[in-house]
């Protein structure tokens, strides 16, 4: 299988996946039916591949776990009607009474519009547009990263289980910890008063949640100055002797590669240069820059020993000192400096869903058996 890089698609959304070796793919066959045929595997725990029927019970729960989300079993050869729905000539369930039982209307039931669709972004790109003509630009553009060392995360987790084995319990506690940072946000005002706010919620390639949020806030808390900037955005490493736990926090989640020479293979890198223009370079005063994004005050330090590299100021992404104490996770904290930047940080929060164009391609003469 090979992914394919088409320049006239949005590569923010078609770009291949760089850290993750599995893939999961919805395919279907001519005329939009399924394949006839397929051969499914599963993995039991402490055994071997394992191939199951597509008629057995077990086989819906496991392919669509959204459907089934407590497991329950689903139709199965021989499966009995109850009592009151059997007859002489029908006592058993046939595949089509079971699905059309279980896609027919009940009251109490909402389906949930679609979404995700590029007119539906399109849409939510207009309302949010409504807002800037209402309330002004955003003045602060956060991305907030579901940390899957969180310790609610990690004592949730039975036996040898592993966080990206309950994807279930990482989308919950990432809910629990996005609605704590509105409130943070909004309620308590430790940026000041906001007028407006919009966040989106996305998912990595290597499948953490993550949220793009916009804040705008009133007149009097407008972020103006240079000091203004430097009292809610850094991008500087905490001092090790007198702040050891932002310090820990930032030289775990807020530092970037390092890339470049140090390392050429890191995801970022494109035609020998890092995409998101590190290292920076030293700056001793913060610059408001005419378009975009302000120039971030990054002094000149002793580079500290982080693993196996030497990082100073200059790998530091922005960050907010409060939140990222509080919270203990990846999150980016950028000053909107331009009503220029205000169309692209609309257009890439709904920006839409990750995705991919790929073709199926035989090497040589061998046929390769694919598992998606």
């Amino acid at each position: 299988m090979v992914f394919l890089e088409d320049k006239n698609l949005d590569m923010q959304r078609y770009n291949a996946p760089t850290l993750c070796t599995e893939v999961a793919a919805t395919f279907v066959g001519d005329n939009g039916e399924s394949p006839a045929d397929r051969d499914i595997c599963v993995y039991p725990v402490g055994d071997t591949c394992q191939s199951i029927s597509p008629l057995n019970q077990c086989c819906d729960p496991m392919t669509y776990p959204l459907l089934f989300p407590r497991g329950e079993c689903s139709w199965k050869s021989g499966m009995e009607h109850v009592e009151e729905r059997r007859t002489v000539k029908r006592t058993r369930v046939t595949q089509l009474q079971y699905y059309a039982c279980r896609l027919s209307q009940r009251n109490g039931f909402s389906i949930l519009h679609n979404s995700g669709s590029p007119r539906h972004m399109q849409q939510n790109y207009q309302d949010a547009m409504a807002m800037v003509r209402k309330f002004g630009k955003p003045n602060l553009f956060l991305t907030f990263t579901c940390n899957p060392s969180w310790s609610e995360i990690l004592n949730s987790m039975e036996g040898v289980q592993r966080p990206e084995d309950r994807p279930d319990i990482i989308v919950r506690v990432f809910n629990m910890k996005l609605k704590e940072l509105l409130e943070d946000i909004c309620k308590h005002g430790i940026f000041g008063t906001v007028l407006a706010y919009i966040y989106v919620i996305e998912f990595q390639k290597r499948g953490l949640p993550h949220a793009h949020i916009l804040l705008t806030l009133d007149s009097e808390s407008k972020i103006r100055t240079k000091d203004d900037i430097d009292k809610f955005v850094s991008t500087e490493l905490p001092d090790p002797c007198t702040e050891l736990r932002p310090f820990q926090i930032v030289t775990k989640c807020m530092v970037h590669g390092p890339c470049g020479t140090i390392n050429i293979n890191y995801p970022c890198m494109r035609d020998g240069q890092c995409c998101k223009s590190f290292p920076k370079q030293f700056k001793d005063d913060t610059e408001e820059k005419v378009n975009g994004y302000p120039i971030y005050r990054r002094r000149a330090t002793e580079p500290v020993q982080v693993g196996k590299y030497s990082i100073d100021n200059r790998w530091v992404v922005p960050y907010n000192p409060w939140l990222l104490k509080k919270f203990n996770a990846h999150i980016n904290a950028e000053v909107c400096a331009s009503v220029k930047s205000v169309k692209y940080l609309y257009k890439y929060v709904y920006k839409g869903y990750d995705a991919a164009s790929v073709k199926i391609q035989k090497e040589c003469a061998l046929d390769h058996d694919e598992i998606f």
